[in-house]
């Protein structure tokens, strides 16, 4: 990794790797700025602000640069456990410190920490990892209770997306709904229209996003450890991963929260506030922010969040539907019989290149996988799956589970998606 360069008129450390491009500014509340896939942008840049910097002149407003960022949970106005922010002038605003910087293991890193906030007590260390080989970003994020009392937060980083052209349903973000969760939706609306027509569920108990320019907010208590963003004009696709922790307390019991920034109002900092209908004032984007659990904090101690970042293309015109270790599903395997021929059909993203292996195991052979073709995958490109298995290479007669298996450097990673059906 080289040293600062300019971004857009910031100073940035730059990690680059095989897939990913990671813009970091370190002086800008250690902000994760830009990650590019193939030339792609996923992350919203305030145009107005572009090379703009903190100086007392602007004491007191909150300079809403975009990109990542790390902040303090619960938010609030008027008590002491919670945090009043933004604006922030060291947590969110103020400058990190370059702790470390290189290239190790087949990783590129950058570690950071910012100054002691004393309003809160804390300072955070922020730790990011690009990889290598595949398209992915790592980040660990540390909160050490430099006070004299104990405090108890919770670790909230926030991604800020760009939704191009702020084109209507065309920026989705999809999450799990837990089964059993204590919202009788699935899903709770914090903030905004409790009517919002942006929220709703597809047909797989995913919380879906679909942006229009209204100011919103809706959080839910997924346990599956995953949200998607997907710009479905052009594919291009970004999953944040995350561990979440069972019987811990979470922020207003929310593990994921989505912010959609637009139009309308909403009451928040104890009064109603009004967003224009103006996308220069008030530029579209929306938010995936995710929550630890809250972390109970002596004077000295401290605790970390761990979450990750991947980036793929998928088919265009789809979101995404489910996630495995180094997949995408747009749609999932789909299994017909036309004109003698056994069709398979699906669409994917993956974050690795590999081989994929379509093929099949049959009952009366159920330890053999029986290839039928093979596809090489990318993260820059698009997986479409549809190949026929013909009619006198059929087991007729037979059950067969049609597998997808993911090769990457000829060693089996996973099966990334596999359908059971009888061949009559």
């Amino acid at each position: 990794m080289e040293d600062k360069q300019n971004y857009r008129g910031w100073l940035a450390c730059i990690l680059e790797g095989r897939f990913l491009t990671v813009y970091i500014t370190p002086e800008l509340g250690g902000r994760m700025m830009q990650i590019e896939l193939g030339g792609y942008p996923y992350f919203f840049n305030n145009e107005t602000l572009h090379g703009a910097v903190p100086t007392s002149e602007r004491a007191g407003q909150w300079l809403n640069y975009g990109g990542e960022k790390i902040w303090p949970a619960p938010q609030g106005w008027g008590l002491p456990d919670h945090w009043p922010g933004p604006p922030d002038p060291v947590l969110d605003g103020g400058p990190y410190d370059v702790l470390a910087q290189g290239s190790a293991s087949g990783k590129r890193y950058i570690r950071m920490r910012s100054q002691a906030d004393p309003y809160t007590g804390l300072q955070i260390e922020k730790a990011i990892e690009l990889s290598e080989h595949r398209s992915g970003v790592s980040v660990q994020a540390t909160f050490l209770n430099t006070s004299a009392v104990v405090r108890r937060w919770s670790i909230w980083p926030v991604l800020q997306l760009s939704t191009p052209d702020a084109v209507k349903g065309t920026s989705i973000v999809s999450c799990p709904m837990a089964p059993d969760s204590q919202f009788s939706e699935g899903y709770k609306v914090m903030h905004g229209l409790v009517n919002n027509p942006q929220f709703g569920r597809d047909g797989h108990n995913n919380l879906l996003v679909s942006y229009e320019y209204i100011v919103g907010k809706v959080g839910l208590d997924s346990r599956a450890n995953w949200v998607a963003y997907t710009d479905i004009l052009s594919g291009y696709v970004l999953v944040a991963t995350f561990n979440y922790e069972e019987n811990a307390v979470y922020p207003e019991g929310t593990s994921v929260q989505i912010w959609t920034q637009g139009s309308g109002q909403v009451y928040s900092r104890n009064e109603v506030r009004h967003f224009p209908h103006d996308p220069l004032d008030n530029p579209p984007y929306l938010e995936i922010e995710l929550l630890s659990p809250l972390f109970t904090l002596a004077p000295g101690e401290s605790a970390s969040f761990a979450y990750q970042i991947s980036c793929c293309k998928v088919p265009r015109h789809y979101h995404v539907i489910r996630k495995t270790a180094f997949s995408v599903a747009v749609s999932s395997l789909r299994i017909s019989m036309e004109k003698g021929d056994l069709r398979i059909r699906g669409k994917y993203g993956v974050f690795s290149e590999g081989t994929l292996k379509i093929g099949y195991k049959a009952d009366s052979a159920p330890e053999v996988f029986t290839p039928i073709a093979d596809l090489e995958v990318s993260p820059l490109q698009p997986v479409e799956v549809d190949v026929c298995l013909h009619e006198a290479e059929m087991p007729w007669g037979s059950g067969v589970i049609v597998q997808l298996n993911l090769y990457i450097e000829g060693i089996f990673k996973e099966t990334i998606d596999q359908h059971t059906y009888v061949v009559t």
